[in-house]
């Protein structure tokens, strides 16, 4: 065997593969899984000579792996590490191939079923396509395409990011009058936040809302979050919390007053939130999540990326 599996490293060992791959999210982060108080294990995938390969994090549900997405976590999936990542082009795809092979036989093995959001860095689905292939009766794979937005922060210059975001929203931006402070005021956003939903018939379950407080105060506790609110001379009319890691940040909550929606001061908000992310020196904005007709249009409004990611579900290993 070329390879083996460590469950449980300590956390440091875990967060430093999470930081140094090119598929680590703050959604694989501790300090997030941790939030979200769920039951998960952390493996890490080694060579015979102790070098980490890459490695997993599953959410665990009654010992079979939680059906993907786990609410709140945008992406759980297969994580390759800094140096197979810098292997020449064809040494890299065959090592990715060969570890993600080995991730789906260990992980079937252990849990008896296989369910992850493989982060949009993730590009090789073949493992996935070809398991099992030539046995017509065993499980296979469904794969569901999905979608996120992107925004490249790498060269940001406010001016010339106005004049490509779509018109609407430039003047929104221009016309609000809304000012733009920070936070950490968990219950107005909590407050917020159930009223929003509340607009479109659906009632936030406590457990829900204590999730997300938790969400937000580890956050801004363990300084991987920003939450800030628009306030208007009516009142806050939006609010948003923001998540980082090294590289990338993500609109993880957005809240917004219905009364006040005309005021511009969502849009300025986000472009508030854009410029600040930039700032921080991070070179992309994932907007997480594309797949709903009215917020998929909104975050593409300014001027985001359409970025393809991929769920991947084996219901039984038995069948």
């Amino acid at each position: 065997m070329d390879y083996f599996l460590i469950s449980d490293p300590n956390e440091s060992e875990w967060n430093a593969l999470v930081n140094t791959s090119p598929q680590g999210t703050i959604f694989s982060d501790t300090r997030y899984l941790s939030a979200l108080e769920v039951s998960y294990t952390c493996y890490l995938v080694k060579a015979q000579h102790g070098e980490t390969l890459a490695g997993v994090v599953v959410i665990e549900d009654r010992g079979s792996m939680h059906v993907a997405p786990c609410m709140y976590a945008a992406y759980q999936g297969i994580l390759f590490s800094h140096s197979v990542s810098m292997l020449a082009s064809l040494k890299r795809v065959t090592r990715e191939f060969r570890l993600t092979e080995y991730l789906i036989q260990v992980m079937c093995e252990r849990y008896g079923n296989f369910s992850m959001a493989l982060s949009p860095s993730f590009k090789d689905l073949r493992p996935f396509l070809w398991h099992n292939y030539h046995e017509n009766n065993a499980p296979h794979f469904t794969i569901n395409n999905r979608y996120t937005a992107t925004l490249e922060l790498s060269d940001f210059h406010l001016q010339n990011y106005l004049k490509s975001i779509r018109t609407v929203r430039r003047q929104e931006f221009k016309k609000s009058t809304a000012e733009i402070t920070e936070t950490k005021n968990s219950e107005l956003f909590l407050d917020l936040y159930a009223k929003t939903f509340e607009r479109q018939e659906i009632t936030m379950s406590s457990k829900d809302l204590e999730l997300v407080n938790r969400l937000i105060t580890s956050a801004l506790t363990n300084g991987f979050g920003r939450l800030s609110m628009a306030t208007t001379i009516d009142g806050v009319a939006s609010m948003a919390l923001f998540i980082y890691d090294s590289n990338c940040a993500y609109y993880l909550l957005g809240a917004n007053n219905p009364d006040l929606r005309s005021s511009g001061a969502s849009t300025a908000l986000m472009i508030d939130n854009i410029c600040h992310m930039a700032k921080l020196g991070l070179t992309k904005l994932d907007f997480i999540g594309v797949n709903s007709p009215n917020r998929g249009d909104y975050k593409l409004s300014f001027n985001s990326v359409l970025t393809p990611y991929f769920e991947v579900q084996l219901d039984s290993t038995s069948k």
